[in-house]
């Protein structure tokens, strides 16, 4: 965003340059038309938002919402919507068509500031949500200064500024639909790759993510320790052995995703790599909902509620426990 306040336009910037062939050139030198991808992208994202929106009115359930979990769960999920938007619904339209960068040079350059700072933002909201769940677990009152009432929000005003500074401050990623993802390098120019480096997101991939991971280990020992005098086989222990699994798969999805991220716009990866890079860049958002629906019984019974498929309402105590075990630590 500097750059277009800085030369007043996209195309004005000298390396998003796409003046040395037409639209259509670009398409025909560089991309390639992937109908079927490009269809099974759009679908998996607009069926995953549709699955979201139930899933949010549930959590701004007043019951819900007053516990910091749900207010936190609701912000991420909503940006989970966007990125959603962005890395399958607009990236299955671009993979549709064939298009590269200079197709669609302005509405990839915005739609690429978007994608990135929403990854951003939704890595520091997951990364206090588990904090948020070990200050409950293991020092409720710290937890409480932090996150009691409307703190929660002022919380949540740090991830948004730091997914604005990725925005405004740093090189957008943009599309390729020959490579079927985005990269930071538009293919523009040959040679000119160590001019589109972003090494803001390179420590957000390495640093955040990984952070993040060890946080939810270290809830999930904290939470067996907590349950180590629970009889084997009980609901408790299933419900952390359910955590810890649940845990390791978003941890696992994301940080291989961020890896192979930071990797392929450093140097050259097999095609399979960035595919699976994207892929589950695409997980990382759009799993949340069905974990959600599968483990957590406070979501799984309001939304059946709301679709008119369950009649019986989750009583307050159920969905107070939910929400500090279930819910609360499977992002």
């Amino acid at each position: 965003m500097n750059n277009i306040i800085k030369y007043g336009s996209i195309s004005a910037i000298p390396l998003y340059n796409c003046s040395a062939h037409t639209p259509e050139e670009w398409s025909q030198k560089d991309g390639v038309q992937r109908p079927i991808v490009g269809i099974i992208e759009m679908t998996y994202g607009i069926v995953v938002n549709l699955l979201y929106i139930p899933m949010i009115s549930v959590m701004m359930e007043k019951e819900q919402f007053k516990m910091s979990c749900f207010k936190i769960m609701t912000f991420l999920t909503i940006i989970d919507i966007f990125a959603l938007t962005v890395n399958s619904i607009i990236t299955g339209f671009l993979s549709y068509h064939g298009a590269v960068y200079c197709t669609y040079p302005n509405f990839i350059y915005i739609s690429g500031m978007a994608g990135l700072g929403l990854w951003c933002c939704s890595c520091i909201i997951a990364m206090s949500l588990v904090t948020n769940r070990l200050l409950d677990l293991i020092c409720p009152s710290v937890g409480a200064f932090f996150f009691d009432g409307n703190r929660t929000f002022l919380v949540l005003t740090l991830p948004v500024i730091y997914g604005l500074y990725f925005v405004f401050f740093t090189t957008p990623i943009a599309f390729s639909s020959k490579y079927l993802t985005w990269f930071f390098d538009p293919l523009i120019f040959e040679g000119k790759q160590s001019e589109y480096s972003n090494f803001p997101h390179f420590f957000n991939n390495i640093m955040v993510v990984a952070f993040t991971c060890c946080l939810y280990m270290v809830f999930c020992c904290a939470l067996g320790a907590k349950l180590k005098n629970v009889d084997a086989g009980s609901a408790a222990q299933k419900t952390s052995t359910q955590i810890f699994f649940q845990s390791a798969m978003i941890c696992a999805v994301n940080q291989v995703a961020s890896v192979i991220y930071v990797s392929m716009n450093f140097i050259d990866v097999p095609f399979w790599l960035i595919v699976l890079g994207h892929v589950l860049w695409e997980l990382g958002h759009g799993a949340p909902a069905f974990i959600y629906m599968n483990f957590n019984r406070t979501l799984r019974n309001g939304v059946l509620r709301k679709l008119g498929l369950k009649k019986s309402k989750v009583n307050a105590s159920t969905a107070h426990h939910s929400g500090r075990t279930n819910v609360s630590t499977i992002h």
